[in-house]
């Protein structure tokens, strides 16, 4: 469902994932955006890969459980990640999965919650890794940015990730959230 209701504060498919990145590269790009290198770096290509894949995993596990699920961009959400440029910290919140279900909360609606900061874990376990073994600070950069996106995502704060995974399954949302952090911390 293509959806362009800027009045409404939401656009829909392709166009969200498009200005979502764009929001995205501005807020962990800040002054770099205009470096050509940026776009090469790891923390570039970690937020492309991390953001791409962490929204595609909610959409397809929710539509292998039988949910209709599409990425909308938020406008409030893109110029507060945008905003977030001239702040000590980023906030990641460009746009969501909007999901629909007949069924209510179920185990399904709750693995496809936690997929996408499960993709963000997976990526930052990987980046680590090879960062600890080769000390190449590209790796360094992709790990970090997919361990910022699995904590930010994971806060027990609605409308978040995090507040959904532990309503659902608080033992879940502990592991998840104590792994993130460590990466997030340690890499």
């Amino acid at each position: 469902m293509n959806r362009y209701t800027i009045l409404g504060g939401e656009i829909g498919e392709p166009a969200s994932y498009m200005l979502a990145l764009g929001a995205l590269t501005i807020a962990v790009g800040r002054g770099d955006v205009l470096d050509p290198g940026f776009y090469t770096s790891g923390y570039f290509i970690g937020i492309l890969a991390g953001f791409l894949l962490h929204e595609a995993a909610h959409r397809q596990v929710a539509r292998r459980y039988g949910m209709y699920a599409e990425f909308i961009a938020y406008i409030p959400g893109l110029l507060l990640t945008v905003a977030s440029t001239l702040l000590p910290i980023i906030i990641i919140a460009p746009g969501y999965v909007r999901t629909y279900t007949y069924y209510g909360y179920t185990r399904g609606v709750l693995n496809s919650v936690a997929a996408g900061p499960l993709v963000n874990i997976v990526l930052g376990l990987l980046g680590g890794i090879a960062y600890t073994i080769t000390g190449n600070p590209w790796l360094y950069g992709f790990a970090w940015i997919n361990g910022l996106i699995a904590v930010f995502n994971l806060l027990p704060v609605p409308p978040l990730d995090g507040e959904k995974i532990l309503r659902g399954d608080p033992r879940l949302w502990a592991i998840m959230f104590i792994i993130a952090v460590a990466i997030y911390l340690t890499v």
